[in-house]
């Protein structure tokens, strides 16, 4: 005999996965909302003080890497680790060709985010003058805990700190460590840049601070650049470019950074490396 399906059954749809924050992260499938350039869009949103965020239109390198996909040819990742400095050129030379990380279940990496540290505080001292040559300023020792909180360090003076490689699954947003917790680990590369932090006018909280203008120095954006091809590459494939607080927006006591970020002086420097293979042709 047939049987009959109630037609509530028929006609239900499946219930909706569970979207966290304002770019709408799948607990299920560790994905934000939306095709790759949706979700670069959201995720660079620029971040301003107090963690506002506003939206600005991607590099047009950025944008042409989100919908074309695919992954770093041979010549540009050479010409990524070229361009870092020693002794991490050496290191990245020797770890190049190791897979990068993935979640428990064996979901790939997809997303390099990038954070500013906070670091040094300054309270109420007002910066130094000269940032970039500071001993103070781009010091590792701040960062230096039995578990660093990220993959990278990057000081102001292009000076890279590895506390974790690449292929290590590691977690340094809320949304990693407190809300979707361990099955989200290895699906972010997190890059700490450094810049210094001191109170807004008459704030007392850690929460009310702001960095310096320009927030990052050219050194440092090349440095991400590199960065970026160089961990899309261990990847397989050009991984979505996110910031701190744009990962975790939505979430309670989310992050402020990275502050003063220049999207499209990232782009002109990533531009530059994506554009060896021309160059060359």
């Amino acid at each position: 005999m047939k049987r009959l399906i109630p037609l509530a059954l028929l006609f239900a749809t499946p219930a909706s996965a569970e979207l966290i924050g304002g770019c709408q992260f799948d607990r299920d499938t560790l994905t934000f909302a939306g095709s790759a350039v949706e979700q670069a869009t959201c995720l660079l949103r620029k971040v301003e003080l107090m963690g506002k965020k506003s939206p600005q239109p991607l590099p047009p390198v950025i944008k042409l890497l989100m919908e074309q996909g695919g992954a770093p040819t041979a010549e540009q990742k050479a010409a990524a680790i070229a361009a870092f400095p020693e002794p991490y050129r050496d290191y990245a030379l020797g770890y190049q060709d190791m897979p990068a990380s993935q979640t428990e279940a064996g979901v790939p990496l997809l997303y390099f985010v990038i954070h500013d540290t906070s670091e040094p505080f300054m309270g109420t001292e007002p910066f130094p003058h000269h940032l970039g040559n500071d001993p103070q300023v781009n010091s590792f020792d701040y960062y230096l805990a039995a578990e660093p909180v990220a993959h990278i360090f990057l000081n102001r003076q292009g000076q890279i700190w590895a506390a974790h490689d690449f292929s290590i699954p590691w977690r340094a947003t809320k949304l990693e460590s407190r809300v979707v917790g361990a099955p989200a680990r290895g699906r972010f590369v997190h890059i700490e840049t450094v810049q210094p932090r001191r109170f807004l006018p008459g704030a007392t909280n850690r929460g009310q601070t702001y960095g310096p203008k320009p927030g990052f120095t050219d050194a440092q954006y090349r440095m991400l650049a590199a960065l970026y091809v160089y961990a899309s590459a261990r990847a397989g494939r050009w991984l979505i470019p996110a910031f701190h607080a744009t990962v975790d927006d939505g979430i309670p006591d989310a992050h402020d950074d990275p502050q003063n970020f220049d999207l499209k002086q990232f782009g002109k420097e990533l531009e530059k490396l994506v554009s060896v293979d021309k160059a060359g042709a």
